[in-house]
Parts: structure tokens; C-alpha cells; sequence
């Protein structure tokens, strides 16, 4: 369409035109305008780079209104490369998967790009996110790992149904990857994460990459821990999850006395059954005493809704929001956001 103006004819702008001006006059780059928006980075990526002429001009007038009005939030974590925070347990049961499951939908709510890759054999992680992993067999953690391929190419990364949030997903087959890796050379095994992590920390789409890991402490963990910013490990509120905070403390200590920059993000209790707050406490007082301030304050109880929600291959926040675990989640979720800020602000 053509306007007259001044007895000259004006050209009107199209979608695309208006929205770069737009993006211009706010000073957003693409990842602003996701965290603004909570719309899926990649969907506003190529909006910009096709011609919309034929897009749904409510669909795309929506956009607009809703990029026009929204604020961004500045206290929003920004990094150079993508934050690594591994999740360990050196023990079964305590809610690893889950926690990553749960803590990278949060994140990706709150406007951050999150990877999750699920190196765990059982693959409860993968069933959550991407309920039919199954259907691509070839499209795997352990098929680009064992042949030391990068993530970004032969789309070994996979959407998910929630905006910013992708995976690699897992495979049984990952549990034969630690017989391969512990015969080979230290100065080989040590290349194969950063030659699969390359394009990843180069584009720097994702602010984290969240790792679910076996429960073993084999040659394929450390070679994550020697990767990774942070460990992030849930423990439950019994006696015997000692075993696995010792373990996990060990395993820090060992990979920074290395070189290694790895720091232990917090522990945290789960699965916390308040109907036995005197074993509740007095276990507190014991694991207070190894961890220390490396205890998180937030925990999550025992919820029928986690279960339910893994049933339903769903985030907890997406199954049910109003849930007590999923509040605690995003208390959770906070305080480690926190953490890392400080963390930063230190450095």
C-alpha cells in the first residue's frame, strides 16, 4: 500500500521494517527481545529473515503489539559463553532428572535459552522434555558423542514444546560410552566435550546448559565435571544420602585441584516427607556440618504432583503451577540465580 504525503508517494513499511525500527528504538538485540517477550528466540529469528507478506497479519500485528509493550527485565543474567551447571548425585533416587526436568523449564520461563544434554542411560530426563525421543534412535547423545561430533550439526539438538528449551537427547546406549572413554589417552578424552561443545559457546544462544548425569563417578563424569562452571546436586534428608554429598564434595575438590574451574553450586534437599521433621532435623544438622553454606535454604518437598507430572512426560510448572513443589521449584530456581550473580560479581 502507497500513501500520499506532501504530493509525494510514500512507501508504507512492512512487518519487518517496523519491527527492526522497533527493535532499533528499544536498543534490543534477538536474546533481549526473547527474554522480553518469552516468545521462542529462533520463531523471532526467522520472522525477521523471511518475507512475512503472506504470514496471518493478526498473528503478526500480535507480535508487534506485544514487543511494543513488553519490558525488559535488566536484572537478567547475561554471559560471555553459556553457563555449565552439571547435576549430580553419586547415589539413585534423589530427583536428579527431575530436578533438571523442572529447573530448565524454569529458567526457559523466565526468558533464558537452556540446553539440557541427558547423558543418563535411563533417559528419564529426554521422556520428560521430548516425550518421543524414541522415534529418532539416531538422534542421540551417544551417537554424537561417540563419534566426537559437535551437537549443532546433524541436528543431534532437538526443540522441545516449551520456548528456549532444547535437548540432546538420551540413549541406553550411553552407559557403553564410559568402557570406550577409559581406554582411551587422557590428551584424546580431554578434546571430545569441547569439540562437541564448539558452535554452542561460539553463538552463544544458550545462556545455560544443564547436564543430567549418570550417578556413577566414571571416567564420562569427570570428563563433565572438567567442563562444567557448576554443580548443582539433590540430596534427600536421610542418613545414607551422606555417601553422595561426601562424594560429590570429593569430586569438586578433585577437579579444581586439577586445574579445573568447578564449583559446587549447592546442594539441596528433596523429596522432603514433613511428616518426620525430628529425622528431618536431625539429618540437617549432620549435612549442615559437611556442606555448610553450600547447603541451599530452599528445598522441595514430597508432592504426588512430581510423579503425576512424570507420568503425564510434563515439567512440574507446566502440569501444575500452583503446586507446593512447583513454588518451591521456582524459589529454587531463584536462589540459584542468585548464587551465580554473586558468584560473577566476585569475579
Amino acid at each position: 500500500m502507497k500513501k500520499k504525503s506532501g504530493g509525494k508517494v510514500m512507501r508504507e513499511q512492512n512487518w519487518n521494517e517496523k519491527m527492526r525500527a522497533l527493535l532499533e528504538n528499544k536498543k534490543w538485540d534477538m536474546k533481549d527481545w526473547r527474554r522480553a517477550t518469552k516468545i521462542d528466540q529462533r520463531v523471532l529469528e526467522n520472522l525477521l529473515a523471511v518475507d512475512t507478506t503472506e504470514y496471518p497479519k493478526e498473528e503478526l500485528d500480535a507480535i508487534y503489539e506485544a514487543t511494543k509493550q513488553a519490558k525488559l527485565d535488566r536484572t537478567m543474567l547475561r554471559f560471555k559463553e553459556p553457563i555449565v551447571i552439571a547435576v549430580w548425585a553419586h547415589k539413585g533416587g534423589t530427583g536428579k532428572s527431575t530436578t533438571v526436568a523442572n529447573l530448565s523449564y524454569e529458567l526457559s520461563i523466565k526468558g533464558y535459552n537452556v540446553l539440557v544434554i541427558d547423558t543418563d542411560s535411563q533417559s528419564d530426563v529426554s521422556s520428560v522434555l521430548r516425550p518421543d525421543y524414541l522415534e529418532e534412535p539416531e538422534i542421540n547423545f551417544y551417537e554424537a558423542f561417540s563419534v566426537h561430533d559437535d551437537f549443532e550439526d546433524d541436528d543431534y539438538i532437538r526443540s522441545t514444546d516449551y520456548n528456549g528449551l532444547d535437548i540432546v537427547p538420551g540413549s541406553e546406549q550411553c552407559e557403553a560410552l564410559e568402557a570406550t572413554m577409559s581406554l582411551m589417552e587422557e590428551r584424546h578424552r580431554l578434546k571430545i566435550w569441547p569439540k562437541c561443545l564448539r558452535r554452542i559457546r561460539e553463538e552463544n544462544y544458550y545462556d545455560f546448559i544443564l547436564v543430567d548425569m549418570d550417578k556413577t563417578a566414571g571416567v564420562m563424569n569427570k570428563s563433565i565435571f572438567e567442563i562444567a562452571d557448576y554443580v548443582l546436586s539433590p540430596i534427600e534428608p536421610a542418613f545414607f544420602s551422606m555417601k553422595s554429598l561426601v562424594a560429590v564434595l570429593t569430586q569438586v575438590e578433585q577437579a579444581r585441584s586439577t586445574g579445573h574451574k568447578l564449583k559446587l553450586l549447592g546442594v539441596f534437599y528433596n523429596k522432603v516427607d514433613m511428616r518426620k521433621k525430628k529425622a528431618f532435623a536431625e539429618t540437617s544438622q549432620l549435612v549442615e556440618s559437611i556442606a555448610g553454606d553450600m547447603l541451599l535454604d530452599t528445598y522441595i518437598k514430597s508432592d504426588a504432583n512430581v510423579e503425576n507430572s512424570q507420568k503425564e512426560h510434563l515439567p512440574l510448572g507446566y502440569y501444575n503451577r500452583n503446586s507446593v513443589a512447583s513454588k518451591q521449584m521456582v524459589e529454587l530456581t531463584e536462589e540459584i540465580l542468585k548464587r551465580i550473580q554473586k558468584d560473577l560479581e566476585v569475579k
